[in-house]
């Protein structure tokens, strides 16, 4: 059989800072040496699928003198936050950080390792990650889990990060909430954030009503102030870490049951608050 043709982009890396983090394309099979000698943990975004046909190396390759953290996400997506702070715990300096081109996925790992080993704010990490290697985040859960991981950091609950099911959204969607509506209700995010997560509170019990009713798949959450109150926007795309092209919505969700039901749960924080749900098909991906 003929070895199947590279189409990783030629390998470069884009140091973040000197000797600790770097990101990087997709490595091609020559350049598994050079990598073991430079790093001692190697994290993957890519999928399996882009590993072996896109030309990439293969991981069993990297052998045993380097860490592996191999955390398939689909293009355009993103990680779960309790994954997030998995991997940015598992990253032993120096570390190279790639997916295929070395942008969207790969950024919001780099820009998430640069708030917990440098104290940066979100905003701040997207700048530098982009200033280094030409590229950032690029949709909206992507920017959506690093700025609940900034919070989560920030608020002192990276330990209840860990203790988490990957797959539960509850803890994401909570300081998402808390990150919006801390200021109409004249509160820091970190304390709201902090009070969000007991579970009898509206912004646990709103985060309940949507892992329960549309699962993971919770792209971002913004709001806006009213003439009468306080209209939250929620987008809901393809499920965390899938890829939008492997997606075919076959479930049908009653979202105005979940607009109703989130409402109902937020209205004794004292705000008259309206939620709208946007939904997006797989294809129309929520760019940022």
């Amino acid at each position: 059989m003929e070895p199947i043709p590279s189409i990783a982009p030629r390998f470069r890396l884009y140091w973040l800072e000197k000797n600790r983090i770097a990101v990087s394309p997709m490595p091609r099979p020559d350049d598994v040496e050079e990598i073991i000698s430079m790093f001692n943990t190697i994290v993957s975004l890519a999928t399996p699928i882009e590993h072996v046909y896109g030309g990439g190396y293969d991981p069993r390759s990297l052998g045993s003198t380097v860490k592996l953290v191999w955390r398939p996400i689909g293009e355009y997506n993103a990680p779960t936050l309790p994954e997030l702070a998995y991997i940015v715990r598992r990253m032993d300096e120096p570390v190279l950080v790639h997916c295929f081109r070395g942008c969207g996925r790969s950024s919001v790992v780099a820009a998430a390792w640069l708030v917990k080993r440098k104290g940066a704010p979100s905003i701040v990490a997207e700048s530098e990650v982009i200033t280094a290697t030409g590229c950032g985040i690029e949709t909206l859960p992507q920017r959506t889990v690093l700025q609940a991981y900034s919070l989560a950091i920030r608020a002192g609950l990276e330990d209840k990060l860990h203790k988490l099911d990957l797959d539960d959204p509850r803890v994401e969607y909570a300081l998402l909430l808390s990150r919006e509506l801390a200021v109409y209700l004249s509160r820091t995010p970190e304390e709201l954030a902090r009070e969000s997560l007991m579970h009898d509170t509206p912004l646990y019990k709103a985060a309940s009503i949507l892992a329960s009713m549309v699962g993971y798949s919770v792209a971002g959450i913004s709001s806006k102030r009213m003439p009468d109150g306080v209209e939250i926007e929620i987008t809901v795309w393809v499920p965390r870490r899938s890829h939008p092209a492997a997606i075919r919505r076959s479930v049908r969700i009653d979202y105005e049951r979940v607009s109703m039901d989130v409402s109902k749960a937020l209205q004794s924080l004292g705000l008259k608050i309206s939620v709208m749900i946007n939904v997006k098909d797989p294809g129309d991906v929520p760019w940022v």
